[in-house]
Order: structure tokens, then C-alpha cells, then sequence
């Protein structure tokens, strides 16, 4: 039983974005400062018995007048005091900076310091300046207390100094002199804290099933001084993204594109999906020669992309090969109407390569075309949003009416080549985000098939003269 509990299996890959700031910080610190050399040792001498000036002048070997100097300073300074019967012994003060016999006398300092910190405006967890891109794209932005955000400042003064000595153990503050002593510094007062910006912390979160297909619940971010704000966060953002169980529509495009075999992984008494279906059906498949692959998951996480890849590579490099110029061959991909697709920094990096393998040095291989969903070709603000979401990649992107197969399927296809096919499921009583699940086939007749389906409705309109494929994003911006 222990070893069927840890077999979670992943089904989504979610980049939710915490909001953070990053600030200028100036403060003042206490330091532990060793003494000169005669005046730390008349202090450890007297400090293990009171004495007279002559057993110090012999002791040292100095002179009466060297002896009358030392001491003298030692004096004014408040250090030592003359008792009636001749002996010195030590102040308060001098006694303090002891804190056991025989140990080396170090003198409290306070210098002042700054620097640029980062903390997360949920949690206030301090992390440095490395930890972020300054991007808010392929992720779900978490909304947190509009009081953290307007009150940052202040509260950042009261958190930096609590967490002052969690903040040097992390090495955020390294260029802080610590001279010698074994006692840290500490803090001495705050002076200033400048907000200079906002930035997302990025929080890759992972949605396990176990082997009965049930949500598993979600690990803490280490990176965190305590997750559970985060994840009550998290929950307000799922429940507000929360869908019907669109089930039905999924079997219906099942079997509108032939796919049986997708459909043998659900219970028929639950339509639950069975983890252990998958893994027997990926046994199968690489044992036959089917060309079809089944997995689990956003197609554009890391192990997903790999497997399209490699089913890609026969084609691509046969292409890249002959003569022929494929600039003309599209390759397409169609995006669902899902909230979750594309959330993630694994989305940008698919997409970068999607462009990047149209073409060799030499060549084109084919022509990527990404189409998102809009609700039509006047839908201009939909049409700003992308474009924004995918930055520096929206050139190859068109919008598309939304609504093929409900627009809860998401379809990767190279005509005449290879699909790839991933079902969007939102099952909300049992799993609290939508589960990718498709295959990928270089079945002639399985890609004939889907390309048809893709054709149709691309090429098709909507009501009188409005075409379902809506043009580039530009110029559906620069239109409206």
C-alpha cells in the first residue's frame, strides 16, 4: 500500500505570479569591533584581577611613563578606574565588553549601510534581486490585500527588521562589515525604505492526482516564510477560474475526430480519468508501431515538448534534406478557450522554439501559425491582451472565433505530417484545474482526418461574411 500512496502523477503545470516590490533599504547596524593592542590587554589583565600600576608596568615591560599614558587613556576613557587603595579595576562599560573570562574584549560600533531587497507583498519573505524576471506573462497574477500594496513601505521597515538576521544568514547582505567578532551584527534602526518597483515572483505549482485520479494536495514554496496565505490566495484565483464539467464535450469531440482510444482511459461507471490506464496505454505504444503517443499534462511542459519533438524530427529532418522549400507547408497550432493554457513559463519557451525550428539557415520547413482564441474579428481588446501575453512572439499569431469542439480542445497539427490532440477536461468536483490530456499520432489517416476538422472550421464563417480565422493580432488591434 506504501508504494502505490506516492505514485502521484502530474496533470497540470501552473505559474501563478505573486506580487512583489523591490526597495531601497537604509539602515544602521551594530558591529562587534576588536580594541588596540595595549589598551585590549590591560582591559583581559585587569579583567581577570584588579591590579596596581606597577604589576602592570612589569607585566608589559614598560616604562613608568608608557604605563602612565596607557592608563591615563583607559581612565578618561571610562574604562578603568583608580580605587583608593591604588588598584585599578574595571568600569561598567568596560565590563561589557566582555561576555567571559579570559575572552577577547570587542567594543559595540554602529555603521550605517543600505541595499536593494525584494520581499512578496503576501507573506513579506525577502528573497535578492536574482530570483526575478520582470515579466508578468505566462502566469496567473494572485491578487493580494490592497493595504500591503499601499502600505508596503512601512511594512517592509517592520519585516526587515525581524527578519534581519534570517536576511545576513541568506547572504543578502554580505558586503556588511563583520570585523573579527563571532556575534553578528544586528540591527540598530531603519532609516529609510524606498519602494522602487513591482515584480512577479514566479511560483511553479504542480496539480498531482494520486492512482485513483483524486487531487492531491499542494506542496509549500520553500522559498516562502509560510505558504498557507499563498495557497488561500491560490484558491481564491482557482475558484474564481472554476468551470462547468464540460466532460460530455469531450467525448462528443472524441469521437468526432475517430479517437476511441483516448476515451478507453476514463471509468465508464465515474468518467474519471485512471492514471494507471495511461501508463498501461503508453506501455502499449511503445511496443507498436502505432505512431501514437498518449500524455498527461500541458503539451508545452518540459517532457511533453520533448516527446512531440522527437515524434518532429523524422519530418523535419527528411525536409530539411530535399530540395523543396516547405515556406508554404503551415504548421498550426490552435489554442483552447481554456483560463489555464498558456500560464506558464514552459508556454514561452515552447512557443520560441516552435518559431525557431520553422527554419534552417538555409531554409524554411514549414510555417508556424498560432491561433487564440477571440470572440471576433472586432474583438479588439482580447486581441490587445494577447498580444501583450505574447510579447515579442504575436507576429505568427491570427485570432480565431472561438468554439471549435467547444473550444475545449487544443490542436497542434503539420499537414500532412503529424497532431497532435490535447483535451482540456474541467472536472471541478474532483480535480480543482483543468487536466490537459491528449496524444500525439504521424497516423496518415488519424492527421488526415483532424486536418480536415481544422480546414473546415478555419476556412468557415459565422453568421453573414464574418470568417472564423480573424486575421493577424495586429491588425485586429490597429483596425478597432
Amino acid at each position: 500500500k506504501e508504494m502505490i500512496s506516492d505514485n502521484k502523477v502530474t496533470y497540470h503545470e501552473v505559474d501563478f505570479l505573486l506580487p512583489a516590490q523591490r526597495f531601497n533599504i537604509q539602515f544602521s547596524y551594530v558591529s562587534q569591533k576588536g580594541l588596540p593592542f595595549i589598551r585590549e590587554f590591560v582591559l583581559r589583565l585587569v579583567h581577570v584581577a584588579s591590579m596596581s600600576k606597577a604589576q602592570i608596568a612589569t607585566y608589559f615591560g614598560l616604562t613608568h611613563r608608557e604605563t602612565e599614558e596607557a592608563i591615563s587613556d583607559l581612565v578618561q576613557r571610562g574604562e578603568l578606574t583608580l580605587s583608593s587603595d591604588g588598584r585599578l579595576t574595571l568600569t561598567d562599560k568596560s565590563n561589557g565588553y566582555f561576555s567571559e573570562v579570559g575572552e577577547i574584549p570587542h567594543l559595540s560600533t554602529i555603521q550605517d549601510s543600505g541595499g536593494t531587497l525584494s520581499f512578496d507583498l503576501a507573506t513579506f519573505s525577502c528573497f535578492s534581486n536574482q530570483t526575478f524576471q520582470d515579466h508578468w506573462r505566462g502566469g496567473l497574477t494572485l491578487k493580494v490585500d490592497d493595504n500591503n500594496i499601499s502600505q508596503s513601505e512601512k511594512l517592509v521597515e517592520k519585516h526587515f527588521q525581524y527578519q534581519f538576521n534570517q536576511i545576513l544568514d541568506k547572504g543578502y547582505l554580505s558586503h556588511l562589515q563583520v570585523q573579527g567578532g563571532k556575534e553578528q551584527p544586528s540591527i540598530y534602526t531603519v532609516n529609510s525604505v524606498n519602494k522602487l518597483r513591482q515584480i512577479p515572483l514566479r511560483l511553479t505549482t504542480e496539480f498531482k492526482m494520486d492512482n485513483d485520479g483524486k487531487a492531491v494536495e499542494r506542496e509549500d514554496y520553500e522559498q516562502l516564510n509560510s505558504s498557507e496565505c499563498v495557497h488561500e490566495l491560490m484558491a481564491v484565483e482557482i475558484a474564481r477560474l472554476s468551470r462547468h464539467n464540460n466532460t460530455m464535450s469531450i467525448f462528443k469531440a472524441m469521437v468526432s475526430i475517430n479517437d476511441d482510444l483516448t476515451l478507453k482511459l476514463f471509468d465508464s461507471k465515474t468518467n474519471q480519468l485512471n492514471p494507471l490506464f495511461i501508463k498501461d496505454m503508453q506501455a502499449l505504444e511503445e511496443y507498436s508501431d502505432s505512431g501514437r503517443t498518449t500524455f498527461l499534462g500541458p503539451v508545452y511542459s518540459k517532457n511533453n515538448w520533448e516527446k512531440l519533438q522527437k515524434a518532429l524530427a523524422p519530418v523535419l529532418n527528411q525536409r530539411n534534406r530535399d530540395k523543396t522549400d516547405y515556406g508554404g507547408s503551415p504548421f498550426v497550432w490552435v489554442a483552447p478557450s481554456d483560463p489555464y493554457w498558456s500560464k506558464s513559463v514552459r508556454f514561452i519557451s515552447s512557443l520560441s522554439d516552435f518559431l525557431n525550428r520553422s527554419a534552417t539557415k538555409d531554409k524554411r520547413l514549414y510555417k508556424p501559425v498560432l491561433y487564440v482564441p477571440v470572440q471576433d474579428a472586432a474583438d479588439a481588446w482580447v486581441a490587445k491582451q494577447w498580444k501583450h501575453e505574447l510579447g515579442q512572439f504575436h507576429a505568427c499569431a491570427k485570432g480565431l472565433v472561438e468554439g471549435l469542439l467547444d473550444g475545449n480542445v487544443e490542436i497542434l497539427h503539420l499537414e500532412d505530417e503529424l497532431s497532435a490532440v490535447i483535451y482540456h477536461i474541467s472536472q471541478p468536483e474532483t480535480l480543482p484545474v483543468t487536466m490537459p490530456l491528449g496524444f500525439i499520432t504521424t497516423n496518415k489517416d488519424a492527421v488526415k482526418i483532424i486536418g480536415a476538422l481544422i480546414t473546415e472550421y478555419v476556412k468557415s464563417t459565422s453568421g453573414f461574411d464574418k470568417p472564423h480565422d480573424c486575421g493577424f493580432l495586429s491588425s485586429i488591434v490597429e483596425k478597432h
